[in-house]
């Protein structure tokens, strides 16, 4: 899945509101059916995390086209 970049105008005016009120924040998109979408929040996981992966995974991700 690739990353989805959107600018804050397309957003609702619910989510806008939302995302201001934290200063960062990594969530989950959930839906729930074919009219609804849950963002839930994870505050048990930091940006450094998500950093690591990322890095962990290009090397990954490199090591594994050396093999080929």
């Amino acid at each position: 899945m690739e990353e989805l970049e959107l600018s804050a105008a397309e957003l609702p005016e619910a989510m806008r509101v939302w995302l201001e009120a934290q200063p960062a924040v990594l969530i989950a998109v959930e839906r729930l059916g074919s009219d609804r979408v849950l963002l839930r929040p994870l505050p048990e996981v930091g940006p450094q995390l998500v950093a690591h992966a990322r890095v962990t995974l290009a090397k990954y991700r490199e090591a594994l086209m050396n093999l080929t």
